[in-house]
């Protein structure tokens, strides 16, 4: 077998690793949504692990937490090949009928919720952001709609709850609750302003997380009087952000927190100890505790605690010549232009130093690289390129002030963090050459820094980027209006200078463009003006156009094609 061939193979069997991520349970059975068989949709299996079988079609786009009590799961699946327009579906715990929950338009759903025999929703109108409400089998009707970016979380029969830029400050998020006895739609928030988190709901009481002090914090309220009381955490715990948080079935709070020293989980006062890596979810059901363990070695699996120790109930593992590839990882914080330090990961090829280094930008841009399974990470690190992964100013789980800073900005002082961590692989002696590589925001990224910083890197990869952000605004939906509008604070005038395609002379460095035929998010269309562009300049580049995928992948053949591609370009110009 050739080197090239070795690579090839190390890569397929990287991405077909497949991925377990606990939902919840139901009737007796774990629920969980998962990779196998190549296909991205939700599985159930008895307490053990075992009897598992597939409960959902494919294209899973919207998933709910289920509850003990049922003997049903609720889901929505995207019914147009990747363009987002989402049908609510139920079906049994064994798989074997699944059928439409009620009669709905197919929208681009942000959050649903299920009580007694009543489904709620949010999803995109014509008119902006609206909560819907149907009883199983029947027709949705829509309660309340606002222009601006809303989300449901819970529903009790009484209340929905959810939240949302409510105020229209692209800087503040509040909660909602509606009251559908009284079609009242009540915005809380304990200071105009702040950065209120998702509320999760358990027997009237509320749980959310909110910086209306100055720290991030967590609050429980009632959900009648609204009136918040913090929850007292570990006296040595010093969070930078809640990474997730939640309730158990039997009314006790748990809860993940970033630190500066890692990441840490609780239930109640008692830590969950372990190493690298992060927990995402956490059940415990009948004296059980379930959880979700991954790292960037582990792919994500699902776990039983038992006498504090981790017990396998669905693993994952990958390969130990897959495994030796990753030499080391290291969480560092790097020094931006500005002074600010910018947190990130390096994570090291089995290969030399100085080698061929990727500069990783992650979506959102308001999300962040966990140490977790990425399965375009460990694709590049098996490849042989050493990565360096920085959560620019804009990423989530360092604090809702560090996410607010390029709001009004994107493309700006984030760019800035990014040539930061470039420079530190050159001058560390990690990178001999450099590429810029991302997908969605990492795209835009990618996209706007080679023409805007042209001589910083030796290539990039675009993948699912946006080139024009004036053309794109005209092409979305109120959904993405809304987002667009936020992330620019509605600064319409700021976008013409964060478009790609207006400083397109500036190019020096070859393109990989990789992009989604049906993609919504980030139309194809702005992206192909940029290609003939391209072409009429004379520019190297490549661009892959993925048939009927959209956004979101659905298949691991999706991935596939997401990276390969990359891969190759990347063997030609770093090596």
């Amino acid at each position: 077998m050739t080197e090239y061939s070795k690579l090839i193979d190390r890569f397929e069997r990287l991405v077909r690793t497949p991925i377990y991520l606990m939902l919840g349970i139901a009737g007796e059975k774990l629920i969980y949504y998962t990779s196998v068989e190549n296909i991205l949709r939700i599985w159930s299996s008895d307490l053990d692990g075992d009897d598992r079988r597939p409960v959902s079609g494919e294209r899973v786009t919207t998933l709910v937490t289920p509850k003990p009590e049922h003997d049903f799961i609720l889901y929505g699946r995207d019914i147009t090949k990747g363009r987002e327009l989402t049908q609510l579906y139920m079906n049994d715990l064994e798989g074997g009928r699944e059928e439409p929950a009620l009669e709905m338009k197919p929208t681009r759903v942000f959050g649903a919720s299920y009580h007694e025999g009543k489904i709620v929703y949010t999803g995109a109108s014509d008119k902006g952001v609206s909560i819907y409400m149907g009883g199983v089998g029947g027709k949705a009707e829509e309660l309340y709609t606002k222009m601006t970016l809303m989300f449901v979380t819970d529903f009790n029969g009484r209340y929905i709850f959810g939240f949302g830029q409510l105020y229209g400050d692209s800087r503040s998020f509040e909660i909602f609750r509606y009251d559908v006895d009284k079609d009242d739609f009540t915005i809380y928030t304990p200071k105009k302003g702040s950065v209120n988190g998702a509320p999760q709901v358990f027997n009237g009481k509320i749980l959310f997380s909110s910086d209306y002090t100055g720290e991030v914090k967590l609050y429980i309220m009632d959900q009648d009087s609204l009136e918040p009381q913090e929850v007292r955490l570990s006296k040595d715990v010093k969070p930078l952000d809640f990474i997730s948080y939640g309730w158990t079935y039997d009314g006790e709070i748990w809860y993940t927190v970033n630190t500066r020293s890692g990441y840490r989980t609780f239930i109640g006062d008692t830590e969950i100890k372990y190493g690298r890596g992060v927990i995402g979810s956490l059940y415990r059901y009948k004296d059980k505790i379930y959880l979700n363990y991954t790292s960037f070695t582990q792919p994500n699996s699902i776990y039983r605690l038992d006498d504090g120790e981790f017990k396998p109930v669905i693993e994952s593992n990958v390969d130990e010549d897959i495994k030796k590839m990753f030499r080391r990882t290291e969480h560092i914080w790097i020094k931006s232009s500005d002074g600010l330090e910018i947190p990130t990961y390096i994570l090291e090829s089995n290969t030399s130093k100085p080698g061929p280094t990727i500069i990783y930008v992650h979506g959102g841009p308001w999300s962040q690289v966990f140490d977790s399974w990425n399965a375009l990470i460990g694709s590049l690190i098996v490849s042989g390129y050493h990565v360096v992964a920085p959560n620019f100013r804009g990423s989530t789980g360092y604090g809702p002030w560090f996410m607010k800073l390029d709001i009004g900005d994107p493309g700006g002082m984030d760019m800035e963090d990014i040539v930061a961590a470039t420079k530190y692989a050159k001058e560390s002696g990690l990178a001999s050459k450099t590429a810029i590589m991302g997908y969605s925001y990492g795209g835009f990224m990618t996209f706007l820094s080679t023409v805007k910083k042209p001589d910083v890197w030796d290539a990039g990869v675009a993948g699912a980027g946006i080139v024009d952000w004036d053309l794109s605004y005209e092409l979305s939906d109120t959904f993405f209006k809304s987002f667009i509008d936020t992330l620019f604070d509605r600064k319409a005038d700021l976008r013409r200078d964060r478009s790609a395609i207006h400083f397109i002379e500036n190019l020096k460095v070859p393109l990989c463009i990789i992009h989604p035929q049906y993609d919504t998010r980030t139309p194809l269309k702005p992206v192909l003006n940029y290609v003939y562009k391209l072409m009429e300049k004379g520019h190297p580049f490549e661009l892959h156009v993925i048939p009927e995928m959209g956004h979101t992948v659905s298949k691991v053949d999706d991935i596939m094609k997401i990276i390969f591609p990359a891969i190759q370009f990347l063997e030609e110009k770093l090596k």
